[in-house]
């Protein structure tokens, strides 16, 4: 079953890019819904989950980033279909699959379909987003130095020592997050990029030491599995 929403306020443009996305499911099981505001989507998204967006920029004169930009963190996959094309940019730096330019026609519906159904897991997400003092913020992902997980929370710790309580756990962030982005213990996850070697301490324990100097703990089922991905991933990395 795939669960799919559309987010368009013009009734025929919605209604054909439904009867689109439909026959470009084919065979497939398809739970589709359609709304034509940005508060809808809003209040759907908060009851419920989906494996796809088909989202509209202009949306009764609200700017459908917002939607976007606050659902960062949740795990669907974006297509955008807007005719501001303009922003295209800026649809593929927070992370959409795809951007679908109107005037659209069934054939690019079913490439972008095509395209969703090839990759599971893309790990293009550019950014995280955050909550603070009210407001939804945006981290880029080259900047998360590692990942704490902290009870029902992650701790995110950036390359310049910030410290961020993000309201998604570590398995959750971990599943968005790009490939490269590993877990070293049940409590710590960071890129491949931060490590600089694997040290061996006393009484059979192992710790990351990280470019910065800083050492995070290795559980010991993950030691010989972080070697070959360290030597796989990393160039140059100091011998471990």
């Amino acid at each position: 079953m795939i669960n799919a929403l559309i987010v368009e306020d013009e009734f025929m443009v919605a209604k054909r890019l439904k009867r689109f996305v439909e026959a470009a499911f084919k065979e497939q099981t398809l739970k589709l819904h359609v709304l034509a505001s940005l508060d809808d989507a809003f209040e759907y998204l908060a009851q419920r989950s989906i494996d796809v967006l088909f989202l509209d920029l202009n949306l009764q004169g609200k700017d459908g980033f917002e939607l976007l930009k606050q659902t960062l963190c949740e795990s669907f996959h974006t297509i955008v279909v807007s005719a501001n094309s303009e922003r295209a940019i800026e649809a593929f730096d927070i992370g959409v699959l795809d951007f679908v330019a109107k005037p659209f026609t069934q054939a690019r519906i079913q490439k972008a379909v095509d395209r969703l159904q090839q990759q599971a897991q893309l790990g293009l997400t550019k950014y995280i987003t955050y909550k603070h003092l009210g407001k939804i913020e945006l981290m880029p992902v080259t900047d998360i130095l590692y990942l704490k997980a902290n009870g029902h929370y992650c701790e995110i710790v950036t390359m310049e020592g910030l410290k961020v309580l993000h309201d998604k756990n570590l398995d959750k962030l971990l599943a968005l997050l790009p490939s490269d982005f590993v877990r070293i213990h049940r409590s710590y996850a960071l890129p491949l990029s931060s490590i600089k070697s694997i040290a061996a301490e006393g009484g059979s324990k192992y710790t990351v030491i990280m470019k910065n100097a800083e050492r995070l703990p290795i559980g010991r089922t993950k030691v010989a599995g972080l070697r070959e991905q360290v030597k796989c991933g990393q160039k140059g990395t100091t011998p471990i």
